[in-house]
Formats: C-alpha cells, structure tokens, sequence
C-alpha cells in the first residue's frame, strides 16, 4: 500500500471510526446520567451566549460565554439556559464567564444567525462539528503515526481515543473543544517535518504559525491546561532533535525562540480576553484585577490569599505529589463502577508504557546489539518527556487541578498516554518485523 493510501486510511476512516463514540457515547463507555450531566454543565454556557447573540448581537456584553437569567448565579441548574435559547424567552440579565474568551459563541453566534435553523437544530450542528473537528484532529495523528511508526500505533491510538472517558467527555463539548488542544501539537508537528527530514528551517513561517496555533487554542478554550498544551507544543522539537541530530545547541536555541514566540500569543490572548472584559464591564482596570486574581486562586503562586474558600483551604494542605497521587489512580477508561477489569488507573498505564520501553531497549542493547533506529529512540524519549505537559498542570496549578479531578485526567492525553500507546504499537511491531535476526 502507499504511502498516501495508508495516511488518508487513517484519516477519513479514523475519523468516521472516532465519531459515534465522540458524538454521542455510542458505547456507553460513559455512564449515559454522567455523560448528559457533564456535557450539558458545560454546554449551557456555549448555549446562553447563543440566546445572548440571538437577541442582543454577536458582541454584546463582549461576546463572553456565560448564563443567561440566573440570579443564583454559578449553580447548577442546567435547563433555564436550554429553554430561554429554544424558547426565545427574553434576557434580562447576563453573567459574563470572564475566564475564556469563548470565540465559539461568535462562530456559532454567527452560524445561528446564517443557517436559519430551529435552536434546537442549532445545537444539534454545534455538536456535530465540534465532534467531526476533534475527530479529525486525532484521525489526522493516527495517520501520521501509521507512517512514522506502522499500523498499530495508529490503531493503539484509535482505539484508546474511542474507549477513554477523557477522550469522549470533552469531545463534542462546544465549551472544551478538544480539537483546539492538540491543534498546537499538530501544527508543531507538521512544521518541524521538514525541518526534522531535510533540515530546512524556515524560522519566520514556523514562528508565525506558532503564534496562530497557540493563539488559536486560547481563544477556544481559554487557558485551560495552558502548560499543559505548551509543553505538548515543544515535543515535536525533541522528537526531530533526536531524529534528526540537531545537537543540543540548535535544539535549545529553537525551543527558545519558539517559547518566546509563544508566550507572545498567550500575551495576545490575554488582551483580547481583557479587552472583553472590559467592554462588559465598561472599566478599564476591571480586566488586569480579575485575570490577576484567578491567576492566584487558581495556580500555586498565591492560594493563601484564597484561603476563605474551602475548597482552596483544602488545596493549600495538600501537596503537589499528592495531587499527582490522586491522577495516578484516576482510572484511564471508565470512572463510573466499571467491572474490575475494566478498571485501568493511569499509574498501570504507566507501567505498560514502561515495560514496552524496557523492551525497546533489551532489543537493541541486549539481543541485537546494534544501533537504536533513530525514529524508535525518539518517539521513546519524547513519550516519556511528555509526561511533563500533564504533571506541569498538576503541579504548578495544583489548587484547581486539586479540586477540578473530574475534569483534568484528560490532560494525560496531551500527549502522553497518546504517544505512550503508539509507543506499544512501535515496540510490538519491530521487534516482529521481518528479517530481524
């Protein structure tokens, strides 16, 4: 088979493979009560901002996500914002959510507006192209893995990505947009390709797409895992290092500028979140007091000053490596009273991971004695180097990752357990290749 061939395989059939599990649960490898109650808690504010747009224009109160009508404020009663949308009830109040600019509610905000459908049709094609993006994204590394690295670590990679609670739950989530995560990795990927085979590296287009990607992903998803997504974003820089040779020079030089280029973005992001803010709150300072005040609340720099709450209270007594202690033993499949053998915790994950690596190396080190194939050797170090993208959020933002444990486990996706099963695939699949003695 070609190349092409197999590369468009495991994109189109990737995707059309992904899409019931994303979509609706097709497997209910989610409990179904779980499932609609997550999706809907996050939903409603994406659906709020559409009733907001409807009646008062797609920038009103600073096109910010939020609830319409609600005089409880954040509570969790889910239907109200439904039914003001569908119904076409009349907005009296509006509570901004000024975490996250929430560029989906202008795209869907305008798709409203141009299709011309009934809400409740809206809401249905908000959901289905949420889901065929974060298909695609995944179907799109299936298919660069089933080159790079054979068959089966793009099968691995499926499979887990349509069986793993943390893959499903966010997927057709308008508010999560689990496409807008890995964007940053794909373009990283796609970008350094060239540069990791023919050692061409054209600094102004790699930088420049590096500041649309990453800016890209905080528009859609806010600065949610942001660590998280920027250690993801340098892998493919330690993988074509590897694979490639660059040196240790070249390689820190680039990761470098690629920070700088960056955390330019986040910058560029904060100010279109501020400038947001302020055009709902009509003050200019409001902005810098509140992004500095969650900044604080919600990572490890100033959580004392939070300490009135609770649930920061408590976060401020654990430790990081106890938090990363509960994430270990959050189970990779399945959270809801699945049947023991189902039940797989990050940690044995791990140790899977582990023993294939451990493999990898008895091949060439103990049998054949001969030199690492330079693609093995970087896909093994870049896995286990991904671990830092999820355990940086863990760590440096340890009060909500402390109290949100039933939303970050999908951070382990970004990339590592990814990575981590196409690594079996690589490992299973060389040491059976033909002709090997």
């Amino acid at each position: 088979m070609s190349k092409k061939f197999i590369f468009l395989l495991f994109f189109i059939g990737g995707a059309a493979f992904l899409f019931p599990s994303l979509y609706s649960n097709q497997w209910k490898i989610v409990e179904p009560a779980y499932y609609h109650l997550w999706q809907r808690t996050y939903e409603r504010v994406v659906v709020a901002r559409l009733a907001k747009s409807r009646q008062d224009g797609i920038f009103s109160a600073g096109a910010l996500l939020g609830l319409a009508n609600s005089p409880k404020g954040w509570n969790f009663d889910l239907d109200p914002q439904y039914n003001i949308y569908e119904n076409h009830e009349n907005i009296e109040h509006y509570l901004p959510y000024k975490s996250h600019p929430g560029a989906q509610g202008i795209v869907f905000g305008i798709f409203d507006r141009m299709a011309n459908l009934s809400p409740q049709q809206t809401i249905t094609a908000m959901r289905i192209l949420t889901t065929l993006a974060s298909a695609l994204a995944l179907s799109l590394l299936s298919g660069c893995l089933a080159l790079k690295f054979g068959v089966l670590s793009a099968v691995f990679v499926l499979v887990f990505s349509a069986l793993s609670e943390w893959m499903i739950l966010p997927a057709s989530n308008a508010y999560w947009s689990l496409w807008a995560f890995y964007v940053p990795f794909l373009g990283a990927m796609f970008l350094l390709t060239e540069a990791g085979t023919q050692d061409v590296f054209s600094t102004r287009k790699i930088y420049f797409s590096f500041f649309a990607v990453i800016l890209t992903k905080v528009l859609f998803t806010g600065f949610e895992m942001i660590t998280t997504i920027l250690v993801m974003t340098t892998v493919p820089f330690i993988y074509f290092a590897i694979e490639a040779r660059w040196g240790w020079k070249r390689l820190v030089e680039r990761l470098f500028k690629a920070g700088v280029v960056m955390m330019t973005a986040i910058l560029a992001g904060a100010v279109i979140l501020s400038s947001q803010i302020a055009a709902n709150d009509a003050n200019l300072r409001s902005p810098l007091e509140y992004i500095v005040n969650t900044l604080g609340r919600r990572s490890a720099l100033n959580v004392g000053k939070y300490s009135h709450a609770k649930a920061y209270q408590d976060s401020k007594q654990v430790s990081a490596a106890e938090v990363v202690s509960i994430y270990l033993k959050i189970n990779a499949f399945n959270t809801q009273t699945p049947p023991a053998w189902w039940q797989v915790p990050y940690w044995k994950l791990i140790i899977i991971f582990g023993v294939f690596t451990a493999l990898f190396l008895a091949k060439y080190k103990l049998w054949k004695r001969s030199k690492f194939p330079a693609n093995g050797l970087a896909l093994t170090i870049s896995t286990w180097y991904s671990i830092l993208a999820p355990l940086s959020w863990y760590i440096l933002f340890k009060p909500t990752a402390y109290i949100h444990t039933f939303l970050f486990p999908m951070a382990w996706q970004m990339p590592f357990a990814l990575l981590g099963f196409a690594l079996c695939g690589y490992v299973i699949t060389d040491w059976f290749k033909a002709g090997d003695t």
